[in-house]
């Protein structure tokens, strides 16, 4: 399932289109809160974040920048109670920031390899 923080008329990013199309030809859904012409922002975001958290049974968190829109699902999850799983981050990989604090704060359970993260679950 994929949540989009815009209208389903437009994959978000644009590049994942095919992405898109792959998800509901193999049975998945594409789902939205917003009508088609609706344009990403920041509140589309926030809002599809916690739709996101709240439809999940847990988050696994890959790689997160600090202040970036992941971390909005991650806190979305923490704040509904949600287990929060994360990949170990890359040492000195800028993109893995928010990923590397919320681990350090104790707030996402390290989870190296997905088998762990179902036996969590």
């Amino acid at each position: 399932m994929a949540v989009l923080p815009r209208g389903l008329d437009r994959a978000h990013p644009y590049a994942h289109a095919s992405l898109m199309k792959q998800i509901v030809s193999s049975g998945g859904a594409v789902i939205s809160l917003y009508p088609p012409g609706t344009p990403a922002s920041g509140a589309t975001h926030q809002a599809s974040a916690r739709l996101l958290a709240a439809l999940s049974k847990a988050v696994v968190l890959i790689e997160a920048l600090d202040h970036s829109h992941t971390l909005r699902t991650a806190q979305a999850a923490l704040d509904l109670h949600r287990p929060l799983l994360t990949a170990p981050p890359a040492e000195d990989d800028i993109r893995a920031g928010g990923t590397a604090r919320l681990i350090a704060e104790q707030r996402a359970v390290l989870c190296p390899d997905p088998a762990q993260a179902l036996a969590l679950l």
